[in-house]
């Protein structure tokens, strides 16, 4: 592959959100070489672009995953439907993995997914819909009513994809409620935190720096100097650092083909090394 089809493939996935290749789909805000008001967020542009290409990978091979990556404040709960619908309908399996921010429409799309993993600090907002009032009485009432539509319809998602019953979602969709990772795994609307790697064995560079002795004085100077500047009335007299951190090693993360050495070197409080 030419450097010029690569960087067209590269561009096109950044501007699309779909990545064929690898069968996923991204949904998120402002793309670049975009107007602020064009994103891969819920809109119909958006949903047109990740419909088209789910029906792709389906003809490609149905029995292979798609994977839908996600970090949304919500959008079109209409486009979010036909989402909604389409993952349904498909005989391939939906993996979602949310972070970030996965709000309003954006949960009803988690909700639905075959299996769903979602970032430890992943904030999730759910709610009721919000009424547009109109210009003449009639015009609204009949915009109350498709909101009402609309959240009755959510409600439905939510419990036929959660352990919670319906009754529990109409409570408590009444106002903004921001849920953690944990809470929202609980309640069944998601089934795995994404945990972090085992890092050590690549901070080798990291270990050698908090392994070099402090030398007590300098670090008081310094610690002096940033109070001032923040205009802290505060001057250090007893210096209180953090202890040696053992950091667990997973060997199958690697760096050019080599896993870096396991050994990690800690440091106690005066500044002795021991390795562990």
């Amino acid at each position: 592959m030419s450097v010029k089809s690569l960087k067209t493939e590269t561009e096109n996935v950044l501007s699309s959100g779909v990545d064929e290749a690898n069968r996923r789909v991204f949904f998120g805000r402002y793309l670049p070489n975009s107007d602020a008001e064009d994103s891969n967020d819920f809109n119909t542009v958006s949903i047109e672009y990740a419909v088209r290409a789910i029906h792709k990978m389906i003809d490609q091979n149905s029995k292979k995953p798609i994977e839908i990556h996600m970090n949304s404040y919500g959008g079109d709960p209409y486009s979010m439907l036909y989402l909604h619908d389409l993952i349904l309908s498909s005989p391939c399996q939906f993996k979602f993995y949310g972070g970030g921010a996965i709000m309003s429409a954006a949960t009803w799309i988690m909700s639905v997914c075959d299996e769903r993993y979602i970032h430890k600090n992943t904030t999730i907002l759910i709610h009721n819909g919000s009424v547009y009032l109109e210009n003449n009485l009639t015009d609204a009432e009949i915009r109350m009513d498709e909101e009402k539509r609309l959240q009755n319809l959510l409600e439905e998602i939510y419990a036929n994809n959660s352990r919670m019953p319906k009754s529990f979602w109409s409570e408590i969709c009444k106002r903004d409620l921001y849920l953690t990772a944990e809470e929202v795994i609980a309640f069944g609307l998601a089934d795995q935190i994404i945990e972090y790697k085992k890092r050590g064995n690549l901070r080798k560079l990291r270990h050698q720096t908090m392994n070099e002795k402090v030398h007590h004085s300098t670090m008081k100077k310094i610690i002096n100097k940033v109070y001032d500047r923040v205009q802290v009335p505060y001057k250090v007299k007893d210096l209180i650092l953090n202890g040696p951190i053992n950091e667990e090693i997973d060997e199958s993360l690697v760096i050019e083909d080599n896993t870096i050495n396991s050994e990690i070197v800690t440091t106690n409080n005066t500044g002795e090394s021991s390795e562990s």
